[in-house]
């Protein structure tokens, strides 16, 4: 085109509105057609949806960790009691009809039915409410059932409160490392895995160093 033109352009989400005139405002023909239109086209979507999908599967691969690392914790303090406690915890979703099933009349113990232990325990939370409160001999199982729940449905330890509040200067390195160290001498001893217990100093400036990722301040650590 020879002649002097303009193109006017009205961008949305979803469309793109546009006109050709010319200086003084007038539409223009192009190929014997004025010459304006719209584009017509599908609205941006953000990552949300895929985002919460990766965040679903961390959650259940962390939590599916979490009760591995329960279960060695009682393993060794529940099968000699019951050996097949849990396998049947594991089938405890299969309906009692199911040829899977290998233990259909029996479900959390071996020596009481479910429904004794419903009755005294209606909710899990009756049976975690008396864990705290009475001074008594439970049953392993019962510990494990009810430690079971908390480490699987833990909550969220999201706190709303700003960064400012947290004070920098009252964390306790050495006192906590020494605390740290007598664990591990205690239960880990065969290990003989200790955390250095100087420079406390250094280590701190580290962890509080905003400038660095935190993957590269941990390497350091």
């Amino acid at each position: 085109m020879v002649k002097t033109y303009n193109i006017g352009l009205d961008i949305g989400t979803n469309s793109i509105g546009w006109a050709v005139v010319d200086d003084q405002n007038h539409l223009m023909s192009i190929k014997g057609k004025y010459g304006y239109g719209v584009r017509l086209y599908d609205e941006g979507k953000t990552a949300e949806e895929r985002r919460s999908f990766r965040t679903t599967r961390r959650r259940l691969k962390r939590r599916k960790w979490r009760l591995g690392l329960l279960r060695e914790i009682f393993e060794s303090q529940i099968t000699p009691l019951d050996n097949t406690f849990f396998l049947r915890q594991k089938q405890s979703s299969l309906s009692s009809k199911d040829n899977r099933k290998l233990y259909p009349e029996m479900s959390l113990f071996n020596d009481r039915t479910d429904t004794d232990f419903y009755a005294q325990y209606p909710t899990i939370y009756h049976l975690r409410r008396d864990l705290m409160t009475k001074n008594k001999q439970f049953d392993i199982r019962e510990i494990y059932l009810a430690t079971h729940h908390i480490v699987k449905y833990r909550g969220h330890f999201l706190n709303e409160s700003p960064v400012s509040s947290f004070k920098s200067s009252e964390i306790k390195l050495a006192e906590n490392f020494e605390t740290l160290n007598q664990i591990f001498s205690e239960r880990f001893n065969e290990s003989m895995f200790q955390l250095a217990v100087n420079d406390f100093d250094d280590l701190k400036a580290l962890l509080l160093n905003d400038q660095q990722s935190a993957s590269n301040r941990q390497k350091k650590a």
